[in-house]
């Protein structure tokens, strides 16, 4: 079964050619992170801690910009 992507709806945008090989990279690299986190627990508490320290840098800095913005 071959399905045509190229001759599909008029305004759909076509499937790039760079997809699939983005695609397997991106699932190779959970696997892979999954078995690190496999071997390794304590890699998780990690990755969690460092994404709360990102989106807290994330809301102190939006806020001080605001509050610059407003002239605090």
């Amino acid at each position: 079964m071959d399905i045509k992507l190229k001759g599909g709806m008029p305004g759909m945008p076509s499937v790039p050619p760079q997809l699939p090989m983005l695609l397997l990279l991106l699932g190779a690299g959970a696997v892979g992170f999954g078995f690190l986190l496999l071997y390794n627990p304590n890699l998780l508490v990690y990755l969690v801690a460092g994404l709360f320290f990102l989106i807290g840098a994330l809301l102190l800095i939006t806020g001080w910009r605001a509050k610059r913005m407003l002239g605090g």
